[in-house]
């Protein structure tokens, strides 16, 4: 349990006891005792007696054990913590929240304790009781302010917090196309030249979410998607960068995010990514705790020293993830340029998401026109 919230719930017996129990019974009182706000202190006097951080996400998320070996170091020296961390790989966001909340319906701990996920399984996660609700900001080190209505850095209920985006864009191999070949809009990609020598994603990234009102529509994305299925030369996964750098695809259309070509391009690897004029979208990585963490004081800890400026440095440095919302942020940078552009832009998030309803349909119909089940 945290800290804080352990002195919230003796104080709820407490009122209990002296008759409020029909306040506390009411709908939301609770949630209304558990967010009350943490200090600093309270959490780094709880995480003393938490000797183990675990730690379960893909491999190739914050680079597995290494970079959470390296995260835990520098959150040990910021805060004067003496914490183990122990990393298992794990499935993806969206099965590994369901693996946590089976765990948690079961009476288990969570295999993780600290959660990291996207926009879809942070909305799949606000359908069930799984995650702690926090007050987030109450122990952030600096102001996290968005300029976007349209975008709030916090789940809904208060379950999770935004961390990192990345911008939807094209990855192409910076060795084979170059100069004025490289695309600036959707229509470049369709040219002759690219026929039969690019690729797409079977779960169609990027387009299903262009295919949203607020960016180029329906009936656009749908029409171009036919055109680019007769244009591909095979479908690949976001995290196949070798299909590029061998040259077996020139391009993959769209990708998932920039985050493996920052890293790549580090070691001189030969790749590239370019954000079409006509819309992109900032995918966003959210940061959670689980209700059956079994160092819930620790994931607040580690989730705090992400949003500070070292914690968004290292996160580059070892992801080629930060996040826009922060000035030296180098996707703010990316993103104000496509905007000056005339790029459209939304923010991807569990509200934006939850409001278009039709998000799941659309992503099966293009799925099925990319790979060539649909005419």
């Amino acid at each position: 349990m945290l800290y804080y919230a352990r002195r919230v719930r003796s104080g709820a017996v407490v009122a209990f006891l002296l008759a409020f129990a029909s306040f506390l019974l009411m709908p939301g009182a609770w949630t209304a005792q558990a967010q009350k706000a943490p200090t600093m202190a309270n959490l780094v006097e709880g995480a003393k007696k938490e000797t183990t951080f675990r730690a379960m996400w893909g491999s190739d998320t914050l680079d597995g054990a290494a970079g959470l070996q390296k995260i835990v170091s520098a959150m040990n020296k910021k805060y004067g913590l003496k914490i183990k961390p122990a990393f298992t790989p794990g499935p993806n966001m969206q099965g590994m929240m369901t693996k946590i909340a089976r765990e948690k319906a079961a009476g288990q701990p969570a295999s993780s304790d600290v959660y990291f996920g996207n926009p879809q399984s942070m909305l799949q996660a606000s359908k069930v009781d799984v995650l702690e609700p926090m007050n987030w900001r109450s122990f952030l080190e600096r102001p996290l302010k968005s300029d976007d209505p349209s975008f709030d850095p916090i789940v809904p209920g208060n379950i999770g917090i935004a961390m990192a985006s990345t911008l939807v864009g094209v990855i192409y191999n910076s060795d084979r196309v170059k100069g004025n070949d490289i695309p600036k809009k959707l229509a470049d990609i369709l040219q002759p030249k690219w026929k039969g020598k690019i690729a797409s994603t079977p779960y169609a990234a990027g387009l299903r979410e262009f295919a949203m009102p607020e960016l180029l529509g329906r009936e656009f994305v749908m029409d171009y998607a036919k055109k680019l299925s007769k244009h591909i030369g095979g479908l690949m996964r976001c995290g196949e960068m070798d299909k590029i750098t061998s040259g077996e695809f020139l391009m993959l259309v769209l990708a998932c995010g920039d985050q493996e070509v920052n890293i790549a391009q580090r070691s001189g690897i030969p790749l590239g990514y370019a954000i079409m004029d006509d819309a992109t979208i900032s995918h966003t990585r959210y940061s959670a705790i689980p209700k059956n963490s079994r160092a819930p004081n620790t994931a607040a800890l580690f989730i705090s020293y992400l949003h500070t400026a070292e914690g968004q440095k290292l996160m580059w440095d070892i992801d080629g993830l930060d996040f826009h919302l922060y000035p030296e942020s180098n996707q703010k940078k990316r993103l104000d340029a496509a905007k000056a552009r005339g790029a459209k832009f939304v923010v991807s998030s569990p509200q934006w998401l939850g409001k278009n309803k039709d998000y799941a349909k659309t992503q099966n119909e293009l799925e099925k026109i990319l790979r060539g089940e649909a005419s």
